[in-house]
């Protein structure tokens, strides 16, 4: 389960010192998602955001840290692609929302690593928080988030989905 980590893995950007936390998820040592990874691929990770007020929040993040999109390779956009695809057929399967939105901004302090989130418009979404208003959903408290458990059992379902779409 995430929370801030006591010992923080430092990076060097634009001279000024921080804290990554995809870093830190990506390896292991400060895990973001309660569930199992939905995806472990060559360049990216798939994953439930956490804490989070909508279940289905998912997190395609880079494996390799930076922190503009024009650094990443053709071969990470081409399965960056792939995922997408597979994800949102994943999604629609398992909770049929409708509609997904998919957006970037990696500006937050500790989360500026390059990593896009995925949004389904399921059933529970308040249609009050359009765009990019639906980020409230990650401004919720642990004991407001979404069930452990329930989130656990979403990465298991589109983990076996998703099994069976790359080589």
């Amino acid at each position: 389960m995430f929370h801030a980590p006591e010992k923080f893995t430092i990076r060097k950007s634009d001279s000024l010192m921080a804290v990554c936390f995809s870093c830190l998820s990506n390896s292991g040592e400060n895990r973001i998602s309660p569930g199992e990874q939905i995806y472990n691929g060559s360049y990216w990770v798939v994953e439930h955001a956490y804490p989070s007020g909508l279940l289905g929040w998912l997190s395609i993040v880079l494996k390799r840290h930076t922190e503009v999109l024009h650094d990443l390779t053709k071969d990470e956009w081409i399965e960056f692609g792939e995922i997408s695809y597979n994800v949102m057929k994943a999604l629609k399967k398992t909770l049929n929302p409708k509609k997904e939105y998919l957006s970037c901004f990696a500006e937050t302090r500790g989360f500026e690593h390059i990593h896009f989130h995925v949004i389904p418009k399921t059933a529970a979404f308040d249609d009050n928080l359009p765009g990019t208003h639906s980020f409230r959903y990650l401004q919720v408290s642990e004991k407001e988030a979404i069930e452990t458990a329930k989130i656990k059992e979403l990465c298991t379902a589109l983990k076996q989905e998703l099994s069976g779409k790359w080589r």
